[in-house]
């Protein structure tokens, strides 16, 4: 697969730097981890701030 694809830097260019344990984790692991969190508190912040169960809608047993 990676044989379709130059894995060398073009004449004229700065050798590009490999990227440290550190990056390849914050973006693999990092990036998609905070997305879920912020994806989590939109989902839940209704709840939590009591708007999730409407009081109006009840019945009453008369």
């Amino acid at each position: 697969m990676f044989g379709l694809l130059p894995l060398e830097t073009l004449p004229g260019w700065e050798e590009a730097a490999n990227p440290t344990v550190i990056e390849t984790l914050t973006i693999l692991i990092g990036i998609p981890a905070a997305i879920f969190a912020v994806i989590l508190l939109l989902g839940m912040a209704p709840s939590w701030l009591g708007r999730g169960d409407d009081q109006s809608v009840t019945r009453s047993n008369d």
